[in-house]
């Protein structure tokens, strides 16, 4: 079942028909044969015979509503789910099953902005994090990234327009201090930072997902990025020892601080897998990275994902329907899945 966060998905919406490029005269000619009224016994042609055909060469039969979505699925632990077909999917509306037209993947433009957590406890591990990104995201795609230094403010040090260029002595000039107004930070950016951008918006935050200063809660910034639809990878540096101390303070019962162990480790642990839970919970996730000496992979299976979508069409048979109450679940997958729409 395809899930928002831990929600069965459900939404309501207003149809728009779908339009297409005009037709050349012979499948105009092809279109006039399929749309000839067809004895009741006639087979509707098979779900497979339409999976090779691009979303352009799909055109709407004149006595059924066309309604497309595109969307992202994720399994139980974040990751996009790949080759799935038309037959993975059960489509409702209005309490009734549509049958699914096309069902395949599309590569569409990202624009991301990389936030990098200036604050006192990751500056000893952002410098290289933020290099890293720079050279990766850069290079990648030059005028569709930004870079954003925050602690108690958002400070933008790359914009769109702007060549890589070194970080390292922007973060010796923005000296960290011990406040991190995270949550705030990330709404500013969702909300200023990708006027008049198409296609997928994505924001990578290196942080160690502490936030000591904002106004703004958890959930809240998660709903500014949803309304804003941009997608949200937190990086957190981890390594053997700190996640055997958050494995810990998870399973073993009981579990108290060493003597040995610093009271501020033990609390940013507790912090950041409160983090961690939160995010899960309103559907997000988060990646951990090790001592961020796997970056250039992380960031590639970022893009990769993020430039990779679903699109779907079914023919709806209400043709009347203003507003569709529209449910789709998946079949013979396990595990949650996440969903994104993308309007």
């Amino acid at each position: 079942m395809i899930r928002l966060g831990r929600l069965l998905l459900m939404f309501v919406f207003v149809v728009t028909p779908v339009s297409w490029l005009a037709a050349s005269p012979q499948e105009q000619q092809q279109e006039q044969e399929k749309t000839q009224p067809q004895p009741e016994n006639t087979p509707t042609p098979e779900i497979e015979s339409r999976q090779d055909l691009t979303v352009e060469q799909i055109q709407v039969l004149m006595e059924l509503e066309t309604i497309q979505l595109r969307f992202l699925v994720r399994d139980s632990n974040g990751n996009f789910m790949r080759n799935l077909t038309a037959h993975d999917f059960t489509v409702m509306e209005n309490g009734h099953e549509q049958n699914i037209a096309l069902l395949k993947e599309q590569q569409v433009p990202i624009s991301s902005v990389i936030m990098v957590d200036n604050s006192w406890s990751t500056s000893q591990f952002l410098a290289k994090a933020a290099t890293v990104a720079v050279d990766f995201f850069k290079g990648l795609q030059p005028e569709a990234s930004s870079f954003i230094l925050f602690a108690e403010q958002p400070r933008v040090v790359i914009d769109w327009t702007e060549q890589a260029k070194d970080l390292a002595p922007m973060l010796n000039i923005v000296k960290p201090n011990g406040k991190t107004a995270l949550y705030d930070s990330v709404i500013w950016v969702s909300k200023n930072m990708f006027k008049d951008k198409v296609g997928k918006k994505l924001i990578v935050l290196l942080t160690d997902g502490i936030d000591t200063a904002s106004r703004s809660s958890f959930q809240e910034m998660m709903k500014v990025t949803r309304d804003q639809g941009i997608t949200l990878y937190p990086i957190i540096y981890t390594n053997q020892y700190i996640e055997n101390y958050r494995k810990n303070l998870k399973t073993v019962p009981g579990f108290r601080r060493p003597r040995s162990v610093s009271n501020d480790f033990h609390n940013l642990i507790l912090m950041q897998n409160r983090f961690i839970d939160q995010s899960l919970r309103f559907g997000g996730r988060t990646i951990f990275s090790n001592a961020f000496s796997d970056l250039h992979n992380i960031y590639g299976d970022i893009i990769h994902e993020m430039k990779s979508q679903y699109v779907m069409m079914y023919q709806s048979t209400d043709l009347d329907a203003v507003k569709r109450d529209v449910k789709i679940e998946t079949k013979k997958r396990p595990g949650r899945i996440f969903i994104e729409i993308s309007h």
